[in-house]
């Protein structure tokens, strides 16, 4: 208990208390108590508020495009040879062994308009004017793309080892009953499967919506603050401006949102199956 005392809530509660104060690093003793006015400065600012809506937006899509990419192919190499799918399932993980930030080295090299694999891909299909990083509409789908391609084998790995749980006799009592694959899904699978499900939507959830390195690698935020996140604006405020306590009240907010977003998934996932 004493432990956890010391790593989590004495850092939390020096956030707090520092959120409060306007000062800079290495001018700590110069700090000026300002209470709540960090925090009305950021929703007065309209890139922090562009920073909130692009991070809920990135997170809102990012997830979905990860659970429903990850459990679909879980279910699809579930559904082939044991040998087959293991050698499948081996291939597609390996994404998952690269750093966040070596990952974003590579998608600027594949997004670049030039040289990149994306654009010659585009090319094909006649959609080689594709923004892609450079245009403010496309560049934080871009950037969701890249996040899908490095997550969807983490969520391939859960789900794939939640599906291994669920007795092959209900499925073989489901192809009886004439359900079809859709069928089975929805009445079988899924059902079985929620608990991993939301533990997996609590895990990648919260990893989108602190996301940093990617974007920081891809774009830096930019253009025109068009993917700056929450994490990239409290470090921009932090060590580009020099402005300790505002960043400390963006991170504080960062931490209300990810409570107010899936604090109800951690109580339920704290919870027995049947309490579901």
């Amino acid at each position: 208990a004493l432990a956890i005392f010391i790593v989590m809530i004495v850092p939390l509660g020096f956030a707090l208390i520092a959120s409060t104060f306007e000062y800079s690093l290495g001018r700590e003793d110069e700090a000026v108590f300002v209470f709540l006015d960090n925090y009305v400065r950021f929703f007065a600012d309209p890139v922090a508020l562009r920073s909130l809506l692009n991070t809920l937006l990135f997170t809102a899509m990012s997830l979905m495009l990860c659970m429903g990419i990850g459990v679909g192919m879980a279910v699809l190499l579930k559904s082939l040879a044991p040998r087959t799918g293991n050698i499948l399932r081996a291939i597609f993980v390996m994404p998952l062994l690269i750093s966040p930030i070596i990952v974003s080295l590579i998608w600027r090299y594949m997004y670049d308009p030039t040289f990149g694999l994306v654009y010659y891909v585009l090319g094909l299909v006649g959609l080689e004017d594709f923004g892609g990083l450079t245009d403010s509409t496309t560049a934080l789908f871009s950037i969701v793309l890249t996040d899908v391609w490095h997550a969807v084998p983490f969520i391939i790995l859960v789900a794939s080892a939640g599906l291994t749980v669920i007795p092959e006799e209900l499925y073989e009592a489901a192809r009886i009953d004439g359900a079809g694959a859709i069928r089975t899904f929805v009445s079988v699978t899924l059902p079985l499967l929620l608990k991993t499900l939301v533990v997996l939507i609590l895990i990648r959830g919260t990893d989108a919506f602190r996301v940093f390195d990617l974007i920081y690698g891809l774009t830096g935020g930019g253009p025109a603050n068009s993917t700056t996140s929450l994490s990239i604006y409290a470090y921009k405020q932090a060590y580009e401006n020099n402005q300790m306590g505002f960043a400390m009240a963006v991170a504080v907010i960062t931490l209300v949102g990810l409570v107010v977003l899936f604090g109800p998934l951690m109580r339920n996932s704290a919870r027995g199956k049947d309490d579901l």
